[in-house]
C-alpha cells in the first residue's frame, strides 16, 4: 500500500524583534527574537546539481529521485547551499511515496565556512527523524518534530537522503524537501542560571515539594495559554537528541519554539516540560500539565516531558534529578501511579503510565538506548521520591528530657523514613530509617544527637507513615503525634504562669524565607496582651511565656491563666511545652489547634482517685459564645451543663465538682468555633498531662507509641452514635507479631481497655482501633503505673 506524502511550505521570515547586543547575560528576552528562512529542493535541476550513486532522476512531477533499476541502496548527497544569515538550528519538510519494504532517510550536516573540495570543515551528518504528526497545514506531509541543533556560526547547509529497499526493483520516491533554518543567538549569550525560576502553579497542593520552573514568560514571548482543560493520567518521555551547551540552551529552545509554532504551525509546543543537560526545567506548552497534546501518536491525556540530552547519552545526574523531582510532584498532584500501567491508546494491550515515546508509539525512536534503559529505574526512584506523609516536631530537646521518636507504616510494603533535624547551631542531621510494611521502628534521638537544647525535626516518607514523638523526664512523660499539616493560625485553649508553671510557645517555620507572627494571649477575666515575634527560616523560636517582660520592667502575663492564638504570615509548626510542680516536676508538650469547632469530643477523663480534671475552653470571636459540656459515664450521659463565655476570653470548668469520682468521656458543644483542651493532674498535682479533642468522631483510630512493660496502658474508647459499636483492637508488638481484640460500647457510652492487664510486659505496642460506628479512641500511658507521671493522647484519625 503507497503512502502518498505532500508537502505545502514556503520561505518565512520572521522578525518578532531584535534583541540589543548589549542585553546583560541575566535578563529576559522580552520578545522572540527569530530569523527564518528555507532552501527547496524539487526540480530535476535541484536534484542533478547534486551528487547521486545508484539512484534515477526522474522528470515526474517536476522532478523526483528513486532507486535505479537494479539497486537496493543508493544515496544523494546535495550540492552545499549557503544560508542567508548564521543560522543555529534547522529542520525539515519533505513530500514522499513510501511502500512497505522500502525507505528513505534524510540527514544534514552544517559548516561555518564555505566548502572545498573534500569534508574537511563539515560537521558530522545529522538524521532528520521523522515525526509522529505532519505540519498542521498539509496532513500529508512528513517533518522532523524538532530542529537539529547547529553551531551558531553556519552559514551552510548540506542534504544526504539514503535510499534502501528489501524488495526487487520496488523503490521509495522523494518528491520534494524544503529546510528550514532558523537563528535566535543574541551576543552575549542569555543563560538560564540568570532567569528566575518559580514553583509550578498548577495542579492541587500536596506533599512533594513544586518544582521550580522557568516560566515561558522568562525565556521567550508571552502568549496566551490554551483553554482547553483535561486532567493527565499518564506522562511521556521524549528525549530531544541535541548536544548545546549551557551557553546555547536559551537560543535552542526559542528555535524550538519557533519551529513547531511557526513553521509546522501546531498549536503551541507539543512539550509541556522541557528539562536541560544542567538540570533547568523550562516551562514549555502553555496551560500547564492539563492542556492536552494531540500530536503525538498514541498519546491520549499524558504529560509530555523532554530532555535535551546528546543521542549517545543518558541525562545527566542534574537532569535526571530534575526529572525525578517533576515527575514525583506531577504524578502525586494528579493521582498518577508512578510504577503503575495504563491502557494503550487503542486498548490492545497495556503501557506504563510514566512511559518512555517508543512505548506509545512503537515507530519512535527515542528515547535513545542510553536513556531508555534508565527507564525503569526512573520509575522506582519517582515512586521513591513521591513525598506521601511529612510530619514536623517544632519541640525537640535532648538535653533535658529522653527523646524518641516512633513511626508506623500502614502500608503492605516497607519504606524509608527520612528524619531531619535541625540542631541550634551547624547544618542540619539527616537519618533514615526502615519501617516495614505494617510495622514500627523507633529512633532515639539523645543517642543521634544528644545535648541539643533546640531539636526540632521533620519526617518524610514515600508511604503514609504515622510518626509520634516521647520526651520523658525521671518523673513524668508526655507522647503524641507530630503536625503533620502547617498552618498559619494555632490556637491553645490551656496556658499558664501561675504556681511556678512555666509555658513555653514554640513555633517552627521550615520555610526558606523569615516568618512573622503575632501572638494574642486571651485570659480568663477577657484582658488581652499581644506579642510580635520574627522566626528565622528554618529555625525555631522558643517564647518564655512566664518571663516575658515589658520595657519598663513589669510581666504582663505573670500569675495568670490564658488561652493563646498565633497568627503567622506564612505556614508554620506551633507547639506548646508546659513545666509545673516542685522544680518543674511535671511535663506536658505537644501541638497546637490548627482549626477551631462548635464540637469537641474526648474519650478520657477522670476524676477518680487523686485526679484533677479540668476542660479550657478559648473564646477568640469577638462576640460571647454559649457552650455545653456532656459528660458520659459507662452506661451514658450523666451529667450536662452550660455556660457563657465572653470574648477573646478563657473558661475553666472544674470537672470534679461537676462529676466527682468517675471514669468519663466528654461532648463539648458551642454556638461558634472554639478550641477545647483537657488537662488532668495527679500525683499532688506534681505531674500530668493536657490534650485537644477530637473534632469529630472516626471510624479507625492509630496509636503508634506505648508499650506495657513496667506502664499501665489504658485505651479509652467513647461510641458518640445513637448505636451500639462494634470495635476491633489491632495490636501489634515489638516482636513484629499481631493480635486482635474485640469489644462491644452502647451507644453514647464510654469504654476502658486495659492493655496492660491483657498483653502485659510487652516492650513496644502500637494499636489500630477499627469501628463499624463512628468513635472517639484515646491512650493513657503512666510509666511505673503512676510514679514516674503520665501522658494522654488522642488517637491519629485513619481514612
Amino acid at each position: 500500500m503507497i503512502q502518498h506524502k505532500a508537502l505545502r511550505i514556503g520561505l518565512l521570515l520572521v522578525f518578532a524583534g531584535i534583541l540589543a547586543a548589549t542585553l546583560p547575560v541575566a535578563a529576559r528576552p522580552s520578545t522572540l527574537a527569530a530569523q527564518v528562512s528555507s532552501w527547496r529542493l524539487s526540480s530535476v535541476r535541484d536534484w542533478e546539481a547534486g551528487s547521486i550513486s545508484d539512484l534515477l532522476v526522474m522528470n515526474n512531477a517536476g522532478g523526483e529521485l528513486r532507486l535505479a533499476a537494479e539497486a537496493s541502496m543508493g544515496t544523494f548527497v546535495s550540492a552545499p547551499f549557503e544560508t542567508a544569515f548564521a543560522a543555529n538550528a534547522a529542520g525539515a519538510v519533505w513530500r514522499a511515496e513510501v511502500i512497505p519494504g522500502t525507505d528513505v532517510r534524510l540527514e544534514l550536516r552544517a559548516r561555518a565556512t564555505p566548502p572545498g573540495d573534500n569534508d574537511a570543515g563539515w560537521g558530522s551528518w545529522l538524521p532528520l527523524v521523522v515525526a509522529d504528526k505532519p505540519p498542521a497545514a498539509d496532513p500529508d506531509a512528513l517533518t522532523t518534530a524538532v530542529p537539529l541543533a547547529l553551531p551558531d556560526d553556519t552559514r551552510y547547509l548540506q542534504l544526504r537522503a539514503t535510499f534502501t529497499s528489501q524488495i526487487p526493483r520496488a523503490s521509495a520516491i522523494l518528491d520534494e524537501v524544503t529546510v528550514s533554518y532558523i537563528a535566535t543567538q543574541v551576543s552575549p549569550p542569555i543563560f538560564a542560571a540568570g532567569l528566575p525560576q518559580r514553583p509550578i502553579l498548577f495542579g492541587q497542593p500536596v506533599l512533594t515539594e513544586r518544582p521550580l520552573q522557568i516560566a515561558r514568560a522568562d525565556w521567550a514571548e508571552p502568549a496566551a495559554a490554551r483553554l482547553e482543560r483535561r486532567d493527565p493520567r499518564g506522562v511521556v518521555i521524549h528525549q530531544i537528541p541535541v548536544d548545546v551547551p549551557s551557553s546555547a540552551t536559551l537560543a535552542y529552545l526559542r528555535a524550538l519554539l519557533v519551529y513547531q509554532t511557526s513553521i509546522l504551525d501546531w498549536d503551541d509546543l507539543i512539550y509541556h516540560y522541557i528539562i536541560d543537560s544542567e538540570g533547568n526545567l523550562f516551562e514549555g506548552r502553555l496551560g500547564g500539565p492539563t492542556s492536552p497534546v494531540r500530536l503525538v501518536e498514541g498519546s491520549v491525556a499524558d504529560v509530555q516531558i523532554a530532555l535535551l540530552t546528546p543521542v549517545d547519552q543518558p541525562p545527566t545526574l542534574a537532569a535526571q534529578a530534575r526529572l525525578t523531582a517533576l515527575l514525583a510532584w506531577l504524578t502525586q498532584t494528579y493521582n498518577i501511579p508512578p510504577t503503575g500501567q495504563r491502557p494503550l491508546a487503542g486498548g490492545d494491550g497495556l503501557r506504563p503510565t510514566i512511559a518512555g515515546h517508543y512505548e506509545v508509539n512503537p515507530t519512535a525512536l527515542d528515547p535513545y538506548p542510553a536513556f531508555r534503559d534508565r527507564l525503569p529505574t526512573l520509575r522506582t526512584q519517582v515512586d521513591t521520591a513521591t513525598v506521601r506523609a511529612r510530619w514536623y516536631f517544632a519541640e525537640g530537646n535532648t538535653a533535658g528530657y529522653s527523646q524518641r521518636l516512633s513511626f508506623y507504616n500502614p502500608a503492605g510494603r516497607p519504606t524509608t523514613a527520612r528524619i531531619t533535624l535541625f540542631p541550634e547551631v551547624g547544618q542540619p542531621v539527616v537519618r533514615e530509617l526502615q519501617v516495614p510494611g505494617g510495622g514500627r521502628a523507633d529512633l532515639n534521638v539523645n543517642e543521634l544527637v544528644p545535648g541539643a537544647n533546640a531539636l526540632p525535626a521533620i519526617v518524610e516518607a514515600n508511604e503514609a507513615i504515622l510518626a509520634e514523638r516521647s520526651m520523658a523526664l525521671t518523673s513524668d512523660i508526655d507522647s503524641g503525634p507530630g503536625v503533620d499539616r502547617l498552618s498559619r493560625v494555632w490556637y491553645f485553649a490551656d496556658g499558664s504562669t501561675t504556681e511556678q508553671t512555666q509555658t513555653y510557645l514554640i513555633i517552627f517555620n521550615p520555610q526558606p524565607n523569615d516568618a512573622s507572627a503575632q501572638i494574642t494571649y486571651m485570659r480568663r477575666d477577657g484582658t488581652v496582651f499581644t506579642q510580635d515575634v520574627q522566626i528565622g527560616a528554618r529555625n525555631r523560636l522558643v517564647v518564655a511565656v512566664h518571663d516575658i517582660t515589658l520595657p519598663d520592667g513589669t510581666r504582663p502575663l505573670a500569675n495568670t491563666n490564658f488561652g493563646m492564638r498565633v497568627i503567622a504570615n506564612l505556614p508554620v509548626a506551633v507547639e506548646r511545652t508546659m513545666r509545673f510542680g516542685p522544680g518543674g516536676s511535671g511535663l506536658h508538650t505537644g501541638r497546637g489547634i490548627d482549626q477551631l469547632g462548635r464540637q469537641w469530643f474526648f474519650a478520657e477523663g477522670t476524676t477518680e482517685g487523686e485526679f484533677r480534671t479540668q476542660l479550657l475552653v478559648l473564646n477568640p470571636n469577638s462576640q460571647p459564645a454559649n457552650v455545653e459540656a456532656i459528660f458520659r459515664g459507662p452506661q451514658g450521659v450523666v451529667a450536662t451543663r452550660r455556660y457563657a463565655i465572653p470574648p477573646r476570653s478563657q473558661l475553666a470548668i472544674d470537672v470534679n465538682e461537676v462529676v466527682p469520682h468517675l471514669g468519663f468521656a466528654t461532648e463539648v458543644k458551642a454556638d461558634r468555633p472554639v478550641a477545647v483542651e483537657r488537662a488532668m493532674r495527679f500525683a499532688g498535682g506534681n505531674v500530668g498531662t493536657i490534650g485537644a479533642g477530637a473534632r469529630e468522631p472516626a471510624y479507625r483510630w492509630a496509636f503508634i507509641d506505648g508499650r506495657t512493660s513496667d506502664a499501665t496502658y489504658y485505651l479509652c474508647l467513647s461510641n458518640v452514635s445513637p448505636l451500639s459499636a462494634m470495635v476491633t483492637i489491632e495490636t501489634a508488638f515489638g516482636d513484629g507479631t499481631k493480635t486482635e481484640l474485640g469489644v462491644r460500647i452502647p451507644a453514647g457510652a464510654r469504654y476502658t481497655l486495659a492493655l496492660h492487664e491483657a498483653f502485659p510486659n510487652e516492650s513496644a505496642v502500637t494499636v489500630i482501633v477499627r469501628s463499624n460506628q463512628p468513635i472517639v479512641a484515646e491512650r493513657s500511658l503512666f510509666p511505673g503505673g503512676g510514679v514516674r507521671g503520665g501522658s494522654t493522647a488522642l488517637g491519629i484519625p485513619l481514612p
